[in-house]
């Protein structure tokens, strides 16, 4: 009898497990979610040499992402147009903050001889801290899984932040192939990763070229 009674006591605490979503019969699920995130993508060349100009301090601003790329799932596209969300593979980090920090480290490589490059994360109610600043509004941002590219559309200025005139204002789209073969998620990220370090070429190139003419003051 008392036996059958310890039987009866152990199944009903078995009964208030399955009911409040545990059980001692069946393991927790495993996680198998992978994080990504963008590294610095190598040691390019130098756009300009300008070291005899004052060096300016910029402070660097992603002003928007497309609206299907504000996720923490990595989003990319398939045939007919198709946005394909992938609930396993999800971004370390914001992508706005992940674009910001890898422009910001390449540009700073790029014009070290005449710039310091400072996030606007670093710069939040510290105007005189900078003296331009360079907005980016990206309008598209993605990887095509059919012809294995990435798609980055975006318009980029730079604003003399003490008078608020335009200094440079310029439209930029550019498709990046992959350069690798197995179109897994970590070739996804490298490619996208890729674009963006194509991007600060083009914007450090531009500002490159103008910088010695105007002194940018």
């Amino acid at each position: 009898m008392r036996r059958f009674r310890i039987f009866l006591i152990f199944l009903f605490f078995c009964f208030v497990s399955l009911g409040s979503g545990c059980s001692v019969f069946i393991p927790p699920k495993k996680d198998i979610s992978k994080f990504y995130t963008f590294r610095s993508y190598g040691s390019p060349e130098k756009v300009s040499d300008s070291s005899n100009h004052k060096q300016m301090i910029i402070n660097l601003t992603v002003g928007e992402i497309p609206s299907y790329a504000d996720y923490p799932y990595i989003v990319t596209i398939s045939t007919h147009n198709r946005l394909v969300l992938s609930e396993i593979n999800r971004w370390a980090e914001p992508l706005q903050d992940a674009c910001a920090r890898t422009l910001t480290n390449e540009l700073s490589k790029l014009m070290c001889d005449y710039a310091l490059i400072i996030p606007s994360s670093c710069t939040k109610g510290n105007s005189f801290l900078y003296d331009y600043v360079l907005s980016i509004g990206l309008s598209d941002f993605i990887y095509d899984e059919e012809e294995k590219k990435v798609t980055l559309e975006c318009v980029w200025s730079l604003i003399n932040f003490a008078t608020k005139s335009q200094v440079l204002i310029h439209e930029y789209k550019k498709s990046t192939p992959s350069s690798f073969s197995d179109g897994s998620y970590k070739d996804i990220v490298d490619t996208m990763e890729l674009a963006l370090y194509e991007l600060a070429q083009d914007i450090a190139a531009k500002v490159g070229q103008i910088f010695p003419e105007t002194e940018l003051k």
